[in-house]
């Protein structure tokens, strides 16, 4: 019972981040503990709750401290990620009719319908194996030609192979994304992406990529691949295509060093990775602050990280 109420509020706390809170479910999916059944897990969590005084719950969520507002908050997101989800849908049939494009996924708070007014539109762009450059710069020339370099329904700021799925960096955040994360284009890759991370049930041993519950986008997604993007696929095939893929990457890993010259070499490459496989562009480095603040919030509550076992 001690280790069940410890996972509650290691649960709890990391969406508290976000100023989001959680229903009965939704803690359950996302428990760091697979020992209770769902009906005991419920009758604990109402004894937990009616006994820890920081545990608060309103109108069918619980969260942390006596802030209600989260609630009203929460739903406010919410109705205003439905609006969202149509111009994420139009996006990604613009995105998929680049060559080399072979899944489309939404990340971030749209992701977890919790997308506010000033929220970007972020996407994971999964590309051909040894073509991932390629792909990558004619979706950024485009953003910056037709779209003046806009972030905010047009943010690709991760790119992977679809012969490297599994993602390098396993730790409580990106476990979080990846559960959350949702197709918009091409189901069967998903699944295969998925499955290429069954690592996060380290963290999360409640979840199964067989279930919707977090993987449902809120509308049918368009799984058609475009037949435009065959001929210049065409072109770029061969010896000629890896050496413009080669010659990209060398040419965009030196324009982040001379970028941010600032940064030291090891924090440079994790902030913007560039192999024949990723290219990561997180100039915020939101990754580290957000586990900063998760691990603070877990040191107040005498708490440690996963990562910390």
């Amino acid at each position: 019972m001690e280790s069940l109420k410890e996972n509650i509020l290691r649960t709890l706390l990391y969406y508290d981040i976000f100023n989001h809170p959680l229903s009965p479910e939704e803690i359950f999916r996302l428990l760091p503990q697979n020992s209770i059944r769902r009906k005991e897990f419920k009758k604990s969590l109402n004894e937990f709750f009616e006994k820890d005084s920081s545990v608060f719950f309103k109108d069918g969520y619980y969260f942390i401290g006596k802030n209600e507002d989260y609630v009203k908050l929460r739903n406010e997101r919410e109705n205003y990620s439905r609006k969202c989800w149509s111009t994420a849908r139009f996006v990604t049939h613009i995105i998929k009719r680049f060559p080399f494009v072979r899944g489309v996924f939404v990340t971030g708070t749209l992701s977890k319908n919790s997308s506010a007014p000033g929220s970007d539109l972020d996407f994971m762009v999964v590309t051909k194996a040894n073509r991932l450059w390629i792909c990558r710069t004619l979706l950024m020339l485009f953003k910056k030609i037709f779209l003046f370099n806009s972030h905010k329904y047009f943010c690709i700021n991760y790119f992977i192979s679809e012969s490297s799925l599994e993602i390098e960096e396993k730790n409580i955040f990106t476990a979080t994304e990846i559960v959350h994360i949702k197709s918009t284009f091409n189901t069967e890759l998903m699944n295969r992406f998925l499955k290429a991370n069954s690592w996060i049930k380290k963290y999360f041993p409640n979840y199964s990529e067989d279930d919707n519950y977090f993987n449902s986008s809120g509308f049918k997604v368009n799984n058609r691949e475009s037949f435009a993007v065959k001929i210049p696929e065409f072109l770029f095939s061969g010896k000629t295509g890896d050496r413009l893929d080669k010659f990209l990457r060398e040419k965009t890993t030196r324009h982040w060093k001379k970028k941010y010259f600032q940064l030291d070499e090891k924090e440079r490459e994790h902030m913007f990775k560039s192999t024949i496989n990723i290219s990561k562009t997180h100039p915020g480095n939101m990754q580290k602050i957000i586990l900063n603040k998760y691990r603070q919030r877990l040191e107040n509550f005498n708490l440690h990280s996963a990562e910390d076992e």
